[in-house]
């Protein structure tokens, strides 16, 4: 659906302008002491025309688009003047006219492809580039957006320049040509070398420069996140986030935003990736928060996170151990209400397998196993198999606009956010029944849960036969093993 924010001509000049702070603060551009937002133009000229344009935007987008290309018939060679084909494409996109939208995007990245001398024009690339995605999402048609990442890509690849920085543009168009290499499916190993290739270039200049070294964190953290796009690479990028992170500390100890990062990567590790030996999670937590109170001192962010690592101690040293849980009788449950169905007795479950799935909303790995929870309910279903899901109350409220789960300011009444959950449930084509638990539940402790996903699988007696927690492809397969087992369905080798 329509944001308007997103394509008004306002918030497009918006993100030009922070882009110009992102460059003085990383480039160190100035022009006679001005930021270069107008570089050819001077900032009042700029604003005028800006503004002339957008007037005229909103009386005839004909027009507006006629005035602008006059513009810049008399002034080719001025960034400025074409950047301003990003306020008409939004605008045209706005109107669903998506062809004169991508037209403008088009020629304005021909423009910077054919003027990559100039920083502004090689960092604008992956700015234009998201403005394509964004029409792209409008319109539905993505092929627009797919040719402009590949000359992104290409023209970023081929350009020359002594200073280091010139990787940052070129990583983040890598990783978007990696990606949709990767959704295609039909070119994976060019996708696996484009990734490597990028991590290896920012990782072998990371040590000239903070900026590159951010670049470095920021396109490891893109290659770690769980859409499916990522999972060619994800759980060897995770290892080369935790180790490009810790030499980042080292390097530049003093940088705010790389102790925030490493505390955030910690905090990810301790509670997301890296989950499955509870003896090696305490070390790490150990390790993490000897290093962090420090740092917290003086950055109220890693402060902030180190509370959140110290809490998830704690939950950690509460939950039952995994060796108090297998082989014994699964723990009862504590249900405050059902979401997708009226009520579960769980006397109708003896004589199944049964998956407890212990989740959340805002947990991308927990978003990542759901393709797997799909699969195991329709194969095994008719066996004698069923999942129950588990989460509990955190306050969110589902926005059908964007499809998305967030955190309320407000408070969200229980029945509410149970609708919100079923929501969230039907966007992801789940139906397996999921339960929420009281307020100050004891659940999770009971079960183990130290972090989440967190799968407890439980035989047809109801004793408890495996616990994993975390995702990945390693830890489904091992779930699927166990779930073939005590089915007695042997997978044909």
């Amino acid at each position: 659906m329509f944001n308007p924010l997103r394509f008004s001509p306002s918030a497009v000049c918006f993100r030009y302008a922070t882009w110009s702070l992102v460059l003085v603060c990383c480039l160190g551009v100035f022009q006679s002491g001005a930021i270069v937002q107008a570089q050819d133009l001077g900032i009042e000229e700029f604003r005028r025309l800006h503004n002339e344009l957008r007037e005229r935007m909103s009386e005839d987008l004909g027009d507006a688009e006629s005035y602008l290309e006059e513009l810049i018939s008399k002034s080719p060679d001025s960034a400025d003047l074409n950047v301003m084909r990003e306020s008409l494409a939004s605008r045209w996109s706005a109107e669903g006219k998506f062809d004169r939208a991508n037209s403008q995007l088009n020629r304005l990245i021909d423009f910077q492809i054919a003027h990559l001398e100039e920083e502004t024009n090689r960092y604008g690339i992956p700015l234009t580039i998201q403005t394509f995605e964004q029409v792209a999402e409008e319109s539905g048609n993505y092929k627009a957006y797919r040719d402009a990442v590949g000359r992104g890509f290409e023209s970023l690849s081929l350009a020359k320049s002594e200073d280091v920085k010139h990787l940052i543009p070129w990583s983040q168009m890598a990783v978007l040509q990696a990606q949709l290499l990767a959704r295609k499916g039909d070119d994976e190993q060019t996708a696996k070398a484009i990734v490597e290739s990028t991590i290896n270039k920012l990782s072998s200049a990371a040590s000239e420069s903070v900026e590159v070294t951010e670049a470095l964190i920021r396109t490891l953290r893109s290659l770690t996140s769980y859409e499916p796009a990522n999972d060619l690479w994800r759980e060897k990028s995770i290892d080369y986030l935790g180790s490009a992170v810790a030499k980042a500390l080292d390097a530049f100890p003093d940088s705010m935003s790389v102790q925030t990062a490493f505390a955030e990567v910690e905090y990810m590790m301790i509670t997301q990736w890296k989950q499955e030996e509870p003896d090696e999670t305490k070390k790490r937590i150990e390790k993490a928060v000897s290093r962090l109170n420090t740092l917290a001192l003086k950055n109220r962010s890693v402060n902030a996170i180190l509370r959140r690592i110290v809490l998830h101690r704690e939950r950690m040293s509460a939950a039952k151990p995994v060796s108090t849980l297998v082989g014994k009788e699964a723990p009862d449950w504590d249900v405050d209400g059902w979401v997708n169905v009226f009520e579960l007795d769980r006397e109708s479950l003896k004589g199944k397998v049964v998956l407890i799935d212990f989740w959340a909303m805002w947990c991308g790995p927990c978003i990542a196993t759901f393709p797997h929870l799909r699969d195991w309910r329709e194969e095994f279903g008719e066996e004698g198999f069923e999942i129950v899901g588990v989460t509990q109350y955190y306050n969110f409220r589902w926005d059908e606009e964007t499809s998305r789960a967030s955190r309320a300011s407000e408070e969200v009444a229980p029945q509410e956010e149970r609708e919100s959950i079923d929501k969230f449930l039907q966007h992801h084509e789940l139906q397996h029944p999921v339960m929420v638990t009281p307020k100050g539940s004891e659940m999770s402790t009971e079960y183990g849960v130290r972090g989440i996903p967190h799968v407890v699988l439980i035989d047809q007696q109801g004793v408890v036969q495996l616990v994993k927690t975390g995702a990945g492809e390693a830890t489904a397969n091992e779930i699927e093993a166990k779930i073939r087992e005590l089915l007695g369905n042997k997978k044909d080798s």
